[in-house]
């Protein structure tokens, strides 16, 4: 199997997906690839032709890797983007496991999207896959903040369209409003759940948008960002009474889980896979000089 980026140096898939292949005696190996946009294509041909299970996809080849299927799930139709493929005799078929991932990542923890508000951070790939799985599962309001309003909207108006054309009825999709961070503090005035879908914690110096002291205390926190382990938002979160937070490492697990069974056809060993992920090698401190 491959995982097709750009760049691709950072990722920490191969971890434990080769741990699992190993356990379960599966002759195969997942390697990461840097692959420039205008081959991803001829990648994807070539890989097919090898014989591989199939493939994976990082930024910024989700939605290019959509077109190249024959036939996708419902959660990588909604989002018109693919993370995963898995090469069929009926052709190439693609999945979005980042879905899956949120919501079981959830699910561990308690929480649920189903008529919950929920505010999503960001407006780029992370925050697309949770407004669709979001949206799927029947939360009650819906607030996607971004410094770019306007590229918020433009979200929203597409998950919501191509939503419709799974769910009978348009009215049990959730109330949906695109902010900007000067809006904040009224979209998380009882909110359920609050997502940071940016790339903002990934280093110690990174700001907050907003001022955390604006999140309920019965907000329940998560930080798609898993390394660092606790970002700045999980920090500020908890000293505003929060006592509930997770980073985004059962979001990375259950996703690469569920693509370990849709190649393979068998149960992922998950406790591994997790057991693999938090190994101290692979884990950065909040306290490092710098987290990216």
């Amino acid at each position: 199997m491959a995982l097709f980026g750009h760049p691709v140096k950072h990722t920490a898939s191969p971890v434990f997906q080769n741990a699992a292949l190993q356990a379960l005696g599966i002759n195969a190996v997942y390697v990461p690839f840097d692959v420039i946009p205008d081959k991803l294509e001829s990648a994807v041909t070539g890989l097919q032709a090898l014989g591989a299970v199939g493939a994976n996809f990082t930024v910024p080849h989700k939605e290019a890797a959509y077109a190249l299927c024959d036939e996708c799930a419902p959660e990588a139709h909604v989002m018109k983007a693919v993370n995963t493929i898995r090469f069929d005799t009926g052709g190439v078929i693609g999945y979005n496991t980042d879905a899956y991932g949120i919501t079981t990542a959830l699910a561990e923890e308690g929480i649920a999207f189903h008529k919950a508000k929920v505010v999503i951070l960001g407006a780029g790939g992370a925050a697309k896959a949770i407004v669709a799985q979001a949206m799927l599962d029947g939360a009650g309001e819906l607030y996607v903040v971004n410094r770019t309003i306007e590229r918020a909207e433009q979200l929203i108006q597409r998950i919501s369209t191509n939503c419709r054309e799974l769910v009978s009825h348009t009215n049990l999709l959730p109330i949906c409003q695109a902010i900007g961070y000067d809006e904040i503090r009224g979209a998380l005035r009882d909110a359920t759940i609050l997502i940071n879908a940016t790339s903002v914690g990934l280093r110690k110096e990174d700001p907050l948008l907003f001022n955390p002291a604006y999140i309920d205390p019965s907000t329940f926190v998560y930080d798609t960002i898993y390394n660092p382990s606790q970002t700045r938002l999980l920090i500020e979160a908890k000293k505003s009474g929060c006592g509930k937070t997770a980073n985004g490492l059962g979001m990375l697990l259950h996703q690469g889980a569920r693509l370990f069974e849709l190649w393979w056809d068998r149960p992922a060993p998950v406790g591994l896979m997790r057991n693999k992920l938090m190994e101290p090698s692979f884990i950065r401190s909040p306290a490092s000089k710098k987290y990216a």
